[in-house]
């Protein structure tokens, strides 16, 4: 049974949304650096892509790019869910608990929809190889007390929502 049921994010409003903005999970999950034996997503589930959001908003108001998670879906309910993308990261080491709750700030602030609430997940997803278990366990005692962040591989991130 899953989780999640991924809903169409055309509905949802977003401060400085383009339609290109609104990409294929497969194709942005690979974009962040997720290997395909891991990327079981399709592009028929489609996330926003808030990286290029930030960008334009950052480019507009002539201010630093603020830091924000990489993906939003809507699920069904009119909630969304959010996910940084860390394919890239080689240990868990560096994350931290401030720079997370940034990012989940300012990409909360994204949202203008009053009919959309967020779903109390922040998914942060690293390789297989990156993310043993002696690796979660260090980052659920550093993030003690922070329910709100779910750490995960992209096979188990993708079995929430089939």
């Amino acid at each position: 049974m899953a989780e999640y049921t991924i809903t169409s994010p055309n509905e949802i409003r977003i401060k400085s949304l383009l339609l290109s903005d609104i990409q294929g999970m497969h194709t942005l999950l690979k974009k962040e650096g997720c290997i395909n034996s891991e990327n079981k997503f399709t592009d028929e589930q489609k996330a926003i892509a808030l990286d290029e959001v930030q960008t334009r908003i950052a480019q507009q108001n002539k201010t630093d790019k603020q830091a924000s998670a990489d993906v939003l879906l809507c699920v069904s309910g009119n909630k969304y869910l959010l996910a940084d993308a860390k394919f890239n990261s080689t240990s868990v080491k560096n994350i931290s608990s401030t720079e997370l709750k940034s990012k989940l700030s300012s990409s909360k602030g994204l949202v203008l929809s009053d009919d959309y609430t967020y779903a109390n997940a922040f998914y942060v997803l690293f390789k297989q190889s990156v993310l043993t278990p002696s690796q979660y366990n260090r980052l659920k005692r550093q993030l003690v007390g922070k329910p709100q962040f779910r750490f995960m591989n992209a096979v188990e991130f993708w079995r929430l929502f089939e």
